[in-house]
């Protein structure tokens, strides 16, 4: 079970800047935006494919109930996250090799329509039969915030770009923060006591004092360092900030305590890596 919760809370977090990549590639280019650099987490869609198909064996850690035992067994779980992997690998190809608009809007139809299904065995795999309705939207902001976040903290991209990808980021994390409060005030107030305790498990003083520093980190400082740092230092800290907030809000939403926390350490260093890298290579060079 605590290895099952820390894989998950590892994938969603390394996951994100990928999905988001392909995401903001297609956005592009149907909307025909000039964004340079933003397609670099895309390159590691293979690796998402056999990151998505383990999730089948975190699955046996959760017994699913009776009406999902053939919908969550493990099996099905490996070949619809293996499945959604392996058209996000060849989206991303054909994206950063310069598609077509109409095959970039296909893309995000294609997206659209099956990102609930997988979302709900990615973040919500954990407790199979606890229905949230947003989860495709959540996992999406993530992926976009994440995205965003990872293109900020590379350095990636030209003054514009690197100025739409911050304000993405935080608008992300904004949009995941409302995402998840509403759900709870949907469940809390709405007379919906089977769903209750979801958030009982994540109401704890340690799940709280963790629910607020994910707002504290992933909301309120990238604001402020965007706010008083107008350069790159300060959007570079700002992505930081943004990922790690991300992380944070993972860490709570999949519960799991110190297991959730070693997954997320693992999915930053996973993600951070990356931009990393480049950063060192653009020192080296000038």
């Amino acid at each position: 079970m605590l290895v099952a919760t820390a894989y998950r809370t590892l994938f969603l977090i390394a996951a994100a800047p990928v999905i988001g990549s392909i995401l903001l590639l297609a956005i592009a280019r149907v909307t025909g935006a000039a964004w340079h650099g933003i397609g670099g987490p895309a390159r590691h869609a293979p690796i998402l494919t056999f990151g998505a198909g383990l999730l089948g064996l975190a699955q046996l850690a959760t017994p699913a109930p009776d009406h999902l035992v053939a919908w969550m067994s493990p099996w099905a779980v490996a070949l619809r996250g293996g499945l959604g992997g392996v058209l996000l690998t060849l989206a991303a190809r054909r994206l950063r090799g310069g598609a077509s608009v109409t095959f970039a809007a296909i893309v995000l139809a294609g997206y659209a329509v099956s990102v609930t299904v997988l979302a709900g065995d990615w973040m919500l795999g954990h407790v199979p039969g606890h229905p949230v309705s947003a989860v495709g939207m959540m996992l999406s902001v993530a992926a976009v915030g994440g995205a965003a976040a990872t293109t900020l903290v590379s350095g990636s991209g030209d003054v514009r770009t690197r100025g739409d990808m911050a304000l993405l980021a935080v608008a992300a994390a904004l949009g995941l923060g409302y995402l998840a409060f509403m759900d709870f005030l949907i469940v809390w107030f709405g007379n919906l006591p089977a769903r209750v305790p979801f958030y009982i498990d994540r109401g704890t003083p340690a799940a709280s004092v963790l629910a607020l520093a994910a707002v504290v980190v992933g909301i309120a400082a990238p604001i402020a360092l965007l706010t008083l740092m107008r350069h790159l230092t300060g959007q570079r800290l700002a992505g930081a900030a943004v990922l790690v907030g991300l992380a944070l809000f993972d860490v709570w939403w999949i519960g799991g305590g110190p297991a959730a926390l070693i997954g997320a350490a693992a999915g930053l260093i996973v993600v951070a890596a990356g931009p990393l890298r480049q950063a060192r290579r653009e020192g080296a060079h000038g």
